[in-house]
């Protein structure tokens, strides 16, 4: 993942940040993007699919995590989501080494895709071609 930020960065010319906008600015204050520029780009890309927004991404993530065999919890941690009633209150354990090892595995089938190898996967997850 570092490598395509880092491939991403080179395109962000001065920006500290690694997916620039252009400035809007009102009054003294500068915003870099807009609350839809990432969706609208988004759905430029997905020409002819649904539309679907950043959120989806996480959902995304989420069904190739179960998919890929990830615990529950570890899957519901790797989205930082609160894991809610009394496993909260009990279980203090952070999962980080469980978190990286499952976002590992979310790379390594990221890449598969990337080689065009995760064709059997994508349409067991969401009954499509990839």
């Amino acid at each position: 993942m570092l490598a395509w930020f880092l491939e991403l960065k080179t395109f962000a010319g001065e920006s500290p940040y690694v997916l620039p906008g252009r400035a809007v600015r009102f009054g003294a204050r500068a915003r870099i993007v807009s609350h839809s520029t990432l969706n609208v780009a988004l759905n430029r890309l997905a020409v002819g699919a649904r539309r679907f927004s950043p959120h989806d991404l996480r959902s995304t993530a989420r069904s190739y995590l179960a998919e890929l065999g990830v615990n529950v919890l570890v899957a519901e941690r790797c989205l930082n989501h609160s894991l809610g009633g009394l496993v909260a209150i009990y279980d203090k354990h952070d999962y980080l080494d469980e978190r990286r090892r499952a976002l590992a595995l979310w790379v390594s089938f990221i890449e598969t895709v990337e080689r065009g190898e995760a064709g059997g996967l994508i349409t067991s997850v969401f009954g499509m071609a990839a």
